[in-house]
This record gives structure tokens, C-alpha cells and sequence, in this order.
């Protein structure tokens, strides 16, 4: 079985073959998102804590977290399930997967490092990878710089370099499009449709008001039709 090993903190990941299945017993019966220590795996794994994130079978099928099998499953799985992505809009499909439960019919198992042990993993725990992204949303640029509201988040966004293919062709930088930011013209935007929400709403409070009105002359002139109609009535029984 292969391990493939990822380190978020640093954005590296070793893919490691075990052959000795003695030393793939602490993975054994157990779910995805479970903690296990990585002592038994080996000595270079002393004092490490990994967490099962997945994994795929020797025919290439995926785990599925809350499948509560050891084994491959047909399940129908809809657009938000896991394994699946949907080409129409309510589009189901029955697909195989495989379940949470590790067992030694796994060709890889992914695990992430939760805690690091004494000694460093080569390739994994002594690099650390550059972010080729930066963040993208307003608010997030300000945490990451630590900048207050009155500075320009324009002149903070990571740019990054783009190299075109081709000889004799200059490189150049792009930069993302800056997500939730609060520009003169956007806040414009917001007194304007403000505006037009209070003229509709007035207008249409005047129109209530007018109907009612016109409402209770009609009911008016109609309970007066009928008092004229009975008064009618009664002096023509009298005579």
C-alpha cells in the first residue's frame, strides 16, 4: 500500500510505499477523519500524528466519507455529494464508491500531518512551497497585510508572474480581481437602488391609499343608492 503524506502548513505532499503490511495495522478498521499515530509505521515517523483525508482502491475508486463499509458501494449520488459532478442540472447518476472504513484492499491511503515528530520528513516537513495564489476578498487582503479600513487594498493584491510560451515574448503580471470591495461607485450603486426602493414603496402606499379612498366613496354612494331605493319603497306603501 502507498501513503501519500501531505503537510498543509507548508503545501508539501510524499507519496511513500510500504511493503511490510505488519506496519499498516494502526490504520486498520479505522474511518476517515480519525487520528492516528504514526509510531508503528516506522522510526523516521516517530512522535507523528496523522489524519485519514481518503483514499482509493486498486481499481481507482474513491473513498466516500459516512459509508460505513469496508467494501465498494452502488449509491445514487445528486448535485452537493461527494465523488460525483453533475454535467446537467438535476442530473443523478448511480455511481461506485468505495467506503470509509480502511481495510488492505486500498492501493493509496491519504494522509494529512496533524503533529510533527522529532525528526523531519524529507520532501515533506524541511520545504516549505511559495502560495502561487494570494488572497482575493477585500477583507481577507486586510487580515493577511494587517491594514486598517482607510488604507487602499488596491495596492496590497499579490501579483504574480506570467511567462508566455514562445521565444522573444515578455513576461508579464497579473493580478486577481479584488472581491467585495466597498468603492465610491459601488456604494453610488447602493443609494440608488435605496432610492428606488423608497419612491416604489411610497408610490405604492400613495396607490393603496388612493384605492381605499375611492373604495369608500363607492361603498358610500352604494349604502346611499339603497337607503334612497327603501325610502322610495316605503312612501309608495303608504299611499
Amino acid at each position: 500500500m502507498k501513503l501519500n503524506i501531505s503537510y498543509p502548513a507548508n503545501g508539501t505532499q510524499k507519496l511513500v510505499e510500504i511493503e511490510d503490511e505488519r506496519k499498516l495495522r494502526g490504520f486498520m478498521e479505522k474511518r476517515m477523519g480519525a487520528e492516528v499515530e504514526g509510531d508503528g509505521v516506522g522510526p523516521e515517523f516517530k512522535g507523528y500524528v496523522f489524519k485519514i483525508t481518503g483514499g482509493n482502491d486498486k481499481q481507482g475508486f474513491p473513498m466516500k466519507q459516512g459509508i460505513m463499509h469496508p467494501t465498494r458501494v452502488r449509491l445514487l449520488l445528486g448535485a452537493g455529494h461527494s465523488c460525483y459532478r453533475p454535467r446537467r442540472t438535476g442530473e443523478r447518476k448511480r455511481k461506485s464508491v468505495r467506503g470509509c472504513i480502511v481495510a488492505m484492499d486500498l492501493a493509496v491511503l491519504a494522509l494529512s500531518v496533524i503533529k510533527q515528530g522529532d525528526e523531519e520528513i524529507p520532501g515533506v516537513t524541511d520545504k516549505v512551497l511559495p502560495k502561487r495564489l494570494g488572497p482575493k476578498r477585500a477583507t481577507k487582503i486586510r487580515k493577511f497585510f494587517g491594514l486598517g479600513k482607510d488604507d487602499d487594498v488596491r495596492k496590497f493584491v499579490i501579483r504574480r508572474e506570467v511567462q508566455p510560451k514562445g521565444e522573444g515574448k515578455k513576461s508579464y503580471t497579473k493580478a486577481p480581481r479584488i472581491q467585495r470591495l466597498v468603492t465610491p461607485q459601488r456604494l453610488q450603486h447602493k443609494r440608488h437602488r435605496m432610492a428606488l426602493k423608497r419612491r416604489q414603496a411610497e408610490s405604492s402606499k400613495d396607490a393603496a391609499n388612493e384605492y381605499a379612498s375611492i373604495l369608500a366613496k363607492r361603498v358610500n354612494e352604494e349604502k346611499a343608492k339603497k337607503t334612497e331605493l327603501r325610502k322610495r319603497r316605503a312612501s309608495s306603501m303608504r299611499k
